[in-house]
């Protein structure tokens, strides 16, 4: 009887091998053969659930924007200030896992710049974290958390600046980027948009 497969299984240890080897070894690691080596599936088994690099490449990065959602919707019954800090705090690459989470966005980031459909996926995604940010901005001006004439736009802005150079500072293993520091300046923020 032939053995029964778990192709969306499958798939995902596939995926999930990529993006730690894009962690670990850079996006110039992504070969077949070194996917090969990494899954112990053979070089044809892999052109069965991706036709190529650039596919797994894309899947990996949409990985580790899916575990950053799945985190953040734990937070989706915060509101206002609360919400945004657990957003922001599952954006920021606090622990190893977001650190390589860093390390595939970057060098998915340098990618989609001439990638039209991997630049489309980063727009979406960047949009929805804004989106859910923007939100939780406006609760909390509606909740007195923060002041009323608060320009919530620039606060964004701001924001997401942070959360970005997080990623950077981090990937790069850069003092700016431990854990203490990347929270310091967050607070900060938070203190500066509290009016205090």
């Amino acid at each position: 009887m032939p053995k029964r497969v778990d192709h969306d299984l499958r798939r995902h240890e596939i995926i999930g091998s990529v993006w730690r080897l894009i962690a670990d070894e850079g996006i110039d690691a992504v070969t077949t053969r070194r996917i090969a080596e990494v899954t112990g599936y053979s070089n044809g088994l892999l052109r069965y659930y991706f036709p190529g690099k650039d596919s797994v490449i894309t899947e990996a990065y949409r990985y580790v924007v899916e575990a950053t959602d799945i985190r953040a919707a734990l937070s989706t019954t915060e509101r206002g200030m609360a919400g945004l800090r657990t957003l922001a705090e599952e954006i920021m690459p606090l622990d190893d896992v977001r650190r390589a989470e860093a390390r595939v966005a970057l060098a998915f980031w340098q990618r989609a710049l001439n990638h039209g459909d991997e630049a489309d996926l980063f727009s979406r995604s960047f949009g929805s974290w804004r989106e859910f940010l923007r939100l939780r901005l406006t609760e909390a001006v509606e909740d007195g958390e923060i002041p009323p004439d608060t320009d919530t736009t620039a606060a964004l802005d701001e924001l997401l600046t942070i959360l970005m150079g997080t990623q950077i500072t981090a990937a790069f293993d850069l003092p700016e980027g431990r854990t203490e520091r990347m929270l310091a300046t967050l607070e900060a923020f938070f203190t500066r948009l509290r009016g205090l």
